[in-house]
């Protein structure tokens, strides 16, 4: 559950950055509409994969013969505190995303300033790659676990 969890986050995160985000940018608003909503949709996705990767984290910590409350004196402790953190930053910038998402949204219905929208979908994106650059690192920490 714990990587299926990551896969979908990760996973989608990057399609939406490598495939989709590319491919909008150059359609028509329609397309802008149609990837906000994808956007929308996936929150709810991601929020799920952060529920099941923290409490399947916290099991498999807990239950795990290594670990030891605060101690970090050796490499496994130290990658899982690493992990931990890049864990708890990742569901920073999914916050944030989520929130952007939100503010264009509501944006795009009340005819804001198209600059405040598309500073808002830059955002979003910077979130989005932050978010994916955390994921890799902890899924690499995770491999150096082992």
């Amino acid at each position: 559950m714990h990587i299926f969890g990551v896969i979908v986050w990760l996973g989608g995160l990057m399609f939406q950055n490598a495939v989709a985000q590319p491919v909008v940018k150059f359609e028509s608003r329609d397309a802008n509409a149609a990837m906000r909503k994808v956007q929308h949709r996936f929150t709810g996705f991601i929020w799920m994969s952060v529920w099941t990767v923290c409490i399947t984290g916290v099991i498999m910590m807990l239950l795990s013969p290594r670990f030891f409350w605060f101690h970090y004196d050796d490499r496994w402790s130290i990658l899982l505190g690493l992990k931990q953190l890049a864990f708890i930053l990742m569901t920073f910038y999914a916050f944030g995303h989520a929130r952007m998402l939100s503010y264009i949204e509501r944006a795009s219905v009340n005819g804001e300033p198209a600059d405040a929208i598309a500073l808002a979908a830059e955002r979003a994106g910077q979130f989005r790659k932050m978010s994916i650059a955390l994921g890799i690192a902890a899924t690499l920490m995770a491999a150096a676990m082992v």
